[in-house]
């Protein structure tokens, strides 16, 4: 009787697991082994991303504090060049040279940004001091009895910074950024100071008459 035969076949095959329809508890098996595989990868991923977002945090922060450690420069270096002059008439105060050091350090210590940038602060970058300063006398043209004096106020300081980024400092190696500037001052026409040009050789010339020197 085929169609008994068939009816039988037809309820074996619902009894034997893994024929017909796809079996759900595989299923759901193969899909938690490949979320638990995902976590696992991304777990193991973390700390390198963590890593890498520092790396690019440490890297802009030493970047902006070199640029603040320029601007801080070109700042004190203004401010030194233009706030002291020497002043015949008031013995009392520090030379010049004394305060537009003192003003460049106010100015420097002063700054923000750089007292969190730099873990020691700004430090000046030679035994000297922040300032380095050069005098000249230019001349005017058509005259030969006339000058223009000049000051060359120059700025220079070292910035220690490991990026600063908190709370993770220490993870990273430090580096030392420059900051420097200079401002030039160009005072009034004067009348040149002939007496440094009355002395040839080892003899002073006290009238301003000079026999030029005689070699042997």
């Amino acid at each position: 009787m085929p169609a008994a035969r068939r009816a039988r076949q037809q309820r074996q095959r619902r009894r034997e697991p893994g024929r017909g329809r796809a079996d759900p508890t595989r299923r759901r098996n193969g899909r938690n082994e490949s979320g638990a595989t995902a976590s696992l990868e991304l777990m193991a991923l973390t700390p390198l991303l963590a890593l890498l977002v520092l790396l690019v945090l440490w890297s802009g922060r030493a970047a902006r504090a070199g640029l603040i450690a320029d601007l801080a420069a070109e700042e004190a270096a203004v401010a030194a060049a233009l706030c002291c002059e020497d002043d015949p008439g008031s013995p009392h105060l520090m030379p010049a040279a004394v305060r537009r050091e003192l003003m460049a350090e106010a100015v420097l210590s002063s700054r923000p940004g750089l007292d969190h940038l730099c873990l020691r602060g700004p430090q000046p970058a030679s035994s000297s001091g922040f300032v380095t300063e050069v005098s000249t006398d230019l001349p005017v043209a058509g005259s030969t009895d006339l000058i223009r004096p000049a000051r060359v106020v120059d700025v220079h300081l070292t910035c220690e910074t490991d990026g600063a980024v908190a709370p993770m400092r220490g993870l990273f190696p430090t580096v030392t950024v420059h900051g420097r500037a200079a401002h030039v001052v160009v005072g009034s026409v004067a009348a040149r100071d002939k007496t440094a040009d009355t002395s040839v050789g080892d003899d002073t010339c006290e009238t301003g008459d000079c026999e030029p020197q005689q070699t042997p």
